[in-house]
């Protein structure tokens, strides 16, 4: 069977915003599920500032405890200082993030487009002298909920920064979940022309229902990689009406259906959630 990559990026993109705490315990419960359901990759927290995303603050205290598991654990680092944060944790590798649109990298990182890239680039040397793997996001690389369609030429001018960088994997985010199967195979098909052997990634919010179609334009146009999250949860704090992400087990059936081989466990994958879902209906507060 052909074989697909999922990252869940439940821990990270998931909880983020997520109505209540999840304690420490309960976060390293999650990843360890997640990997004995056969994923192989997670997006285990984000090491940005703690008031910025104060559910995600225990980033520096959560990675150390992950290493007996086995996997692949990835952390969002959006600057020199969280990429210091990751190396001392002992994560696997780092998300560096660049939105498309002017607005939404002012709203989300507080900088401009180009400020972001420079510092960027210094983050990416940074992280690739301490032997992480590094990637690099496209956020509102279809849509932004300040300006609308975002220009293509607006996406490729940070995938192509994100390549001189050197990263390991180009993501592409729907981060408000409005992308159509044809914006998806021209956004695709620009970034293979340009990517070379560097994989592509597609990390899709789901707000109309389309995220399967995007899928299956996005594989039949060479894409392998994708990110989702349990139950649908996630969006972003600095987009506002963001849906939530692509459902992992949703994903999971649809190329199961097909033939196509994830590796991943549904029966064990729906335990996860369910587990999960009974810590966030308790609505804790972030600890003092």
């Amino acid at each position: 069977m052909e074989q697909v990559v999922i990252m869940d990026v439940t821990p990270r993109d998931g909880l983020q915003d997520a109505e209540g705490y999840v304690p420490l315990e309960d976060k390293v419960a999650l990843i360890q599920g997640l990997v004995e359901a056969g994923v192989h990759s997670v997006e285990v927290t984000s090491f940005v500032h703690p008031t910025w995303i104060p559910l995600l603050a225990d980033g520096d205290r959560l990675v150390p405890l992950l290493r007996r598991l086995k996997g692949e654990w990835i952390a969002l680092a959006p600057n020199e200082r969280g990429v210091e944060r990751a190396v001392a944790s002992g994560v696997s590798g780092v998300t560096l993030v660049a939105s498309a649109s002017e607005s939404h990298n002012r709203a989300n990182l507080n900088h401009s487009r180009t400020e972001t890239l420079a510092i960027l680039r210094r983050a990416a040397e940074r992280a690739h002298s301490a032997g992480l793997k590094v990637r690099g996001a496209v956020s509102t690389a279809f849509d932004c909920p300040f300006e609308g369609t975002v220009p293509i030429a607006s996406v490729m001018t940070v995938v192509e920064a994100y390549l001189a960088m050197g990263v390991a994997e180009i993501g592409i985010a729907d981060t408000i979940g409005t992308a159509n199967p044809a914006v998806v195979k021209e956004r695709v098909r620009t970034v293979n022309d340009v990517r070379g052997t560097v994989p592509l990634s597609l990390h899709l919010h789901d707000r109309y229902g389309w995220a399967l179609a995007n899928v299956s334009i996005a594989y039949e146009y060479g894409v392998r990689h994708f990110e989702t999250a349990l139950g649908s949860l996630g969006g972003c704090p600095y987009a506002p009406g963001a849906a939530g992400n692509l459902d992992t087990e949703k994903l999971v059936s649809f190329f199961d259906a097909q033939g196509i081989n994830t590796d991943i466990d549904l029966a064990r994958l729906a335990t996860v959630r369910e587990r999960l879902f009974t810590v966030l209906s308790q609505r804790l507060s972030v600890p003092e």
